[in-house]
């Protein structure tokens, strides 16, 4: 049972991944605006969020390699936006709460940035590849109805990091520290 104490973080940001990818099947239709589309953000704000709740654990760096190398495979089948953009925000977003209050409006900021840089950083990777073409208007609207869904995401995730981190920080053991 300690095994699986240590990996239930990671086990949750997987569960996280599946919820993301069948958001981004069956909700796409629901999440859009007037042609512009929105990026299921649940996966990056999940691990952002788990950046700004446990800035101390280190480990947490290699579980967004990892979970940005099995996401990039499972929605891209190439290795890259996920693979960079996870472990640096969740780098940033534990560099930033040591200095941020711990206060629900201050995390939503930073998660709000970071999903907009989440957003921007995949249109300007699809735009080199070649793979879409996005005008300087589509990419701000876009950002725009991005920003919305974001704030509902992170409503609904809020709490369900903050106890997950909190209660199985990810490859560390409580037991030594529980009475």
């Amino acid at each position: 049972m300690s095994i699986l104490r240590k990996w239930a973080l990671a086990i949750a940001i997987f569960i996280a991944l599946i919820v993301d990818g069948i958001c981004s099947l069956y909700l796409h239709q629901f999440m859009t605006y007037d042609n512009f589309g929105v990026t299921s953000v649940i996966l990056p704000i999940s691990m952002m969020l788990i950046g700004l709740f446990d800035d101390t654990n280190e480990k947490e760096i290699y579980l967004a390699i990892g979970a940005g190398v099995v996401a990039d495979i499972y929605f891209y089948s190439i290795v890259g936006i996920y693979t960079v953009f996870l472990p640096v925000s969740c780098w940033i977003c534990q560099k930033v709460a040591r200095f941020l209050p711990e206060i629900f409006w201050a995390r939503l900021i930073v998660i709000l940035v970071g999903t907009t840089a989440f957003v921007a950083y995949s249109c300007l990777i699809f735009d080199i590849i070649g793979l879409v073409a996005t005008s300087i208007y589509t990419l701000l609207m876009e950002l725009l109805v991005n920003l919305g869904w974001s704030i509902i995401f992170f409503i609904l995730l809020y709490w369900i990091w903050g106890n997950l981190v909190q209660d199985y920080p990810f490859l560390v053991d409580l037991k030594a520290y529980r009475v």
